[in-house]
């Protein structure tokens, strides 16, 4: 290159340094504009909350309290599918995303459409971690347990749908882009990440209950925010700020009652699996589905009702058996002799971290995919989850060792990390499509409606899980006619 102005060799010499330090210097004033770029079009106390509710929440306790589950249903002597039954209960309140939404919109308490939820939301969640970290001295059944899970995904789901409001409109006024997107999925990420290098830091030597410990500050830490009013929201005054708002309710009469008997439904099918055998259970989640899909095509544009019926329906079909199948990857020489006998820290630790790098995998692929149909790409996404559930059927079938395939890396680079790649792969042309055929004047009701009928989805199929495991006489543990260690 040519010499520097003042000829010096020295002053040549240094440049290939410099030429270095301008990429890195280039990374930094990105990541600083990137963050002044949120700063500028949420504050620094929303985006602490979003932190909280993404990181924290989201993240690091959902990981935390879902990882816990398995332990804690097996020490409490639940059988495989009676333990799916109860993830099923815990995780309604995600189904009911839509009816949260309508109450947020339409029936203010004390003058706020969100804050006020939040708090109801955050105490439910303290007391259902309070009531978790008490169980071990209350003697507490499965069903309560359950129940007890289930009131912190109410704070969670509240927190999550709420949070998703606010910024999207927040984005809306100030003009902001993907940069909102890409620090919450950041969040939900970097939490979860953390949350699993925790459980596999405790869960074989300490239990569970650190767990359940370590979730507790940040669903604390999220009733102290909201009471703060860290997620920005007038206080409404008059008439506006309390009954009902009957002009919002009645703007989408259809909507709201989709979203209403969403709820209803939900609730239906929770209370089957608690109260009625599984013959009971199935026809009470098809008859609510029939229903549900009959309103839907009602109550949404006849295109984007298709495209949801399509959605629900791949949803249902992967029928989910994760319940049986936990348990017996978990289980010890003595229950299953020549099984895989995967500890709790590999099964729920070290699959989640690989899951995670799979579902980066699938963001990257899915990049690719941009020309393609969205026909073809839901093939491939269907053709990934079938392979994946074939890894379960050879390691069941043990003929992964008679190709001296172990089960760890049988089970790591097979279902745990084929099963992101096609969540992913279906999740993103989903919401891409839902984004392209959303009416207009009512996105956020009807994006909740749409992720409360996919959640909806999953509980079907794991009410058929059940039905299908008790019907071919299965035995998953104690419980269910079958012995501790009768598998």
């Amino acid at each position: 290159g040519a010499l520097e102005p003042d000829g010096s060799p020295e002053r040549v010499a240094e440049k290939p340094a410099a030429d270095g330090r301008k990429g890195h210097e280039g990374l930094v004033r990105s990541a600083v504009a990137w963050s002044e770029t949120l700063r500028a079009t949420f504050g620094d106390r929303f985006l602490g909350f979003l932190l909280i509710t993404f990181a924290g929440l989201k993240g690091l306790s959902s990981t935390l309290l879902s990882t816990a589950m398995l332990p804690m249903f097996k020490a409490l002597h639940a059988s495989g599918d009676t333990f799916q039954l109860a993830s099923l209960v815990s995780a309604i309140p995600w189904a009911m995303k839509g009816w949260m939404g309508v109450l947020s919109d339409c029936f203010p308490i004390c003058g706020y459409h969100k804050k006020s939820y939040l708090i109801i939301s955050s105490f439910l969640g303290m007391a259902g971690v309070l009531g978790l970290l008490m169980a071990n001295y209350m003697s507490f059944g499965v069903w309560t347990i359950a129940a007890l899970f289930c009131l912190i995904n109410v704070q969670f789901a509240t927190f999550d749908l709420l949070s998703e409001g606010k910024y999207t409109e927040l984005m809306r006024e100030n003009g902001g882009g993907s940069e909102a997107v890409s620090f919450v999925w950041c969040c939900v990420n970097f939490g979860g990440f953390a949350g699993s290098l925790l459980t596999l830091g405790f869960v074989d030597s300490l239990g569970y209950r650190p767990l359940l410990e370590l979730s507790a500050p940040f669903v604390l830490l999220a009733l102290v925010s909201a009471l703060r009013g860290d997620l920005p929201e007038f206080r409404m005054t008059g008439r506006r700020g309390s009954g009902v708002q009957w002009g919002k309710l009645l703007s989408e009469p259809r909507l709201f009652a989709l979203a209403a008997c969403m709820a209803v439904g939900a609730l239906a099918v929770a209370i089957s699996a608690v109260a009625l055998p599984s013959e009971g259970q199935l026809v009470v989640v098809l008859s609510v589905s029939v229903g549900l899909v009959v309103l839907g095509y009602k109550a949404l544009p006849r295109t984007l009702a298709r495209s949801n019926l399509y959605m629900f329906l791949i949803s249902v079909a992967y029928v989910d058996l994760s319940g049986p199948l936990g348990y017996y990857y978990t289980a010890n020489a003595t229950c299953v002799p020549g099984g895989p006998g995967f500890s709790y820290g590999y099964y729920l630790a070290v699959t989640n971290i690989v899951g995670a790098i799979g579902g980066c995998i699938g963001s990257v692929l899915f990049q690719g995919m941009q020309s393609w149909s969205f026909r073809k790409a839901f093939w491939l996404t269907t053709g990934v989850q079938v392979l994946a559930a074939l890894f379960d059927v050879i390691l069941v079938k043990r003929w992964n060792l008679a190709v001296g395939i172990s089960d760890e890396a049988m089970f790591l680079f097979g279902d745990a990390a084929c099963q992101p790649i096609a969540q992913m792969l279906g999740l993103m042309p989903a919401a891409l499509l839902n984004s392209l055929l959303c009416p207009r004047g009512a996105e956020a009701t009807v994006y909740a409606i749409l992720a409360g009928f996919q959640n909806f989805g999953l509980a079907v199929a794991s009410v058929l899980g059940v039905w299908l495991t008790r019907f071919l006489d299965i035995k998953s543990g104690s419980g269910g006619g079958g012995g501790e260690g009768d598998y």
